[in-house]
């Protein structure tokens, strides 16, 4: 269990820190209007929410501590 905790708690801690400084971004694409040949679309460029990045931050921090803890048997 030592090195899965350790490779995710590390996986957890990089996302969560691009994710609550604002790093990651994702583009959305809406369909406005719809109208037969007629077609507009709206593209809004979206952040996850920082409480995410800090959650993801304190998991990956426990999963390392953990797999640091931990001995192999």
């Amino acid at each position: 269990m030592r090195v899965p905790a350790l490779v995710i708690g590390l996986l957890l801690l990089i996302a969560g820190g691009l994710i609550s400084a604002g790093v990651l971004k994702f583009e959305r694409e809406k369909n406005v209007v719809d109208i037969g040949p007629i077609e507009i679309n709206r593209t809004a460029t979206e952040t996850p929410p920082v409480n995410l990045g800090w959650i993801l931050l304190g998991v990956g921090g426990v999963l390392v501590v953990v797999g640091l803890a931990s001995r192999k048997k």
